[in-house]
């Protein structure tokens, strides 16, 4: 019995990696993604200039690129970056110099995400057992966050990685208490923070375990010295100019800060997008699952369930105190929730008493996952495979505006500087994106200071679900469109 129940997890486990894979991979460049212009860049002047030099201010960003808006003095993602250098260079050996190099950069997120899902696997299955490991791992498949980090060459799939492996690694190490595999595990925190500053506090509470573990000094002065050999191999540059990387992390702490109009960074002026984000993408029940998982009586599975909640409580205490929401800075934290899923789900099931409650109890679970499903399977259907569509959608609808309101073209509207829009006389429409935030209410009266009115609107696919910077760059809930009024007009 205990070998057919093993072979039937791994069939399901080798189906979840087969819809893993069937949600993620979509990779040929349709559109750019506003952000992949940055690996693009930086290592299109690594290639050239035949260095691991990950200086955004170094990069080469003309032709197609962002003008000056990133050329910045940082070395944001640069651990990131070099594996993309490394990857595409072996890519190519392996004849495929001819694939787009945007095709080649995001099968590197989708091949993070099938590593991470198996290493998550394993890690469960070791703490909570091989029930908890399938829910762990069917988790970190249908999870929407994921499943959109998957699409672009962006660093959050490698952070999804990377943290994995931490873990993993972390676990080794607990049990057989072998110094080289929390050697190792302070390799992978190196590179994690050459790639995101951010993973500082995370790192810290992984030392402080560590020092816990070891009880001897001479083991945890080791861990130091992997985690600069982590940054110095991945990011060499970092350690060569560590003046231009703390400038860098100056900029972006900066960038994102709350605002005083927003009330300060006591205000936490994202709270309200971070709350209905996962509410909507998670939902209460699949979190409930989670904090179940504290139920587990093994020591190690309390750990883990321990520093899994302390992790989750701060990040999402900072992003809620940050002037801007993003969604993706939850990626890093998807690793830690599918471990607890996994763990939730097997406790809830083992402690259901009667038929009655544990059908219930399955329905539940089913019901969650289901969810997770449905969203990521939209997601796919109108942001990616179903992108082109959409915007040919947009792009009739717009030419019958044209022809409506005599006009000679659509103008796409900067959100960031909508003071812009004053300097607009010729006969054109306005496209503005209408995310779901207060800053709406703010775009729509400078327009109209300004002597535009709102003449149509166009609601979009997936207009249903919450504020995310995804649908911003992508697909906007809603497409609104304005008309500089004539003096006679006024």
């Amino acid at each position: 019995m205990q070998l057919f129940a093993s072979r039937l997890s791994l069939v399901t486990l080798l189906g979840l990696l087969l819809l893993a894979v069937a949600l993620r991979w979509d990779v040929y460049p349709k559109t750019y993604f506003a952000d992949e212009l940055i690996p693009l860049a930086v290592i299109k002047h690594m290639q050239a200039s035949d260095t691991l030099d990950t200086n955004w201010e170094n990069a080469d960003w003309r032709g197609d690129f962002a003008g000056g808006f990133y050329k910045l003095k940082q070395y944001n993602f640069s651990s990131y970056h070099t594996a993309l250098y490394l990857f595409q260079t072996i890519v190519s050996e392996l004849g495929a110099k001819e694939a787009p190099v945007l095709v080649i950069y995001r099968a590197f997120s989708v091949l993070c995400q099938l590593l991470a899902i198996l290493l998550v696997c394993v890690v469960t299955k070791k703490l909570y057992g091989e029930r908890a490991a399938i829910f762990s791992a069917a988790f970190l498949v249908m999870v929407p966050q994921a499943v959109v980090d998957a699409h672009y060459a962006r660093p959050e799939s490698f952070v999804i990685f990377l943290v994995a492996l931490a873990c993993w690694l972390a676990w080794k190490h607990c049990e057989q208490k072998n110094p080289s595999y929390a050697f190792c595990e302070a390799m992978v925190w190196g590179v994690a923070f050459a790639c995101k500053f951010s993973f500082a506090p995370m790192i810290a509470l992984a030392f402080v375990v560590i020092c816990i573990i070891q009880r001897r000094w001479i083991n945890t002065l080791l861990w130091p010295v992997g985690f600069l050999i982590g940054v110095a191999v991945s990011a060499p540059y970092i350690l060569k100019d560590l003046s231009g990387f703390w400038h860098g992390v100056g900029l972006l702490t900066k960038q994102y800060a709350a605002q005083d109009m927003q009330g300060g960074w006591m205000s936490f002026p994202s709270m309200q997008q971070t709350l209905a984000y996962l509410l909507v993408f998670f939902t209460v029940p699949v979190f409930l699952v989670m904090l179940a998982s504290g139920l587990k009586n093994r020591k190690a599975g309390r750990l883990f369930f321990a520093l899994a909640l302390v992790v989750s409580a701060f990040y999402l205490f900072v992003f809620s105190a940050q002037g801007v929401f993003f969604e993706r800075n939850f990626s890093h934290l998807l690793p830690l929730w599918a471990v607890l899923f996994g763990a939730g789900a097997d406790v809830l099931l083992t402690r259901m008493k009667g038929a009655a409650s544990l059908l219930a109890m399955r329905f539940l679970l089913s019901l969650c996952l289901c969810w997770l499903l449905f969203l990521s399977v939209q997601i796919d259907k109108e942001l990616f495979v179903g992108l082109v569509d959409n915007k040919q959608r947009v792009s009739d609808y717009e030419s019958a505006l044209l022809r409506e309101f005599s006009a000679d073209k659509v103008v796409g509207f900067n959100v960031m500087s909508p003071e812009g829009s004053v300097a607009i006389s010729e006969p054109v429409l306005l496209r503005v994106p209408m995310p779901k935030v207060d800053s709406t209410a703010l775009i729509d009266s400078v327009l109209r200071k300004n002597g535009f009115e709102q003449v149509a609107t166009m609601q979009l696919p997936l207009a249903f679900l919450p504020y995310s910077q995804l649908q911003i760059n992508q697909l906007p809930p809603v497409y609104a469109y304005y008309k500089k009024l004539n003096i006679t007009e006024k």
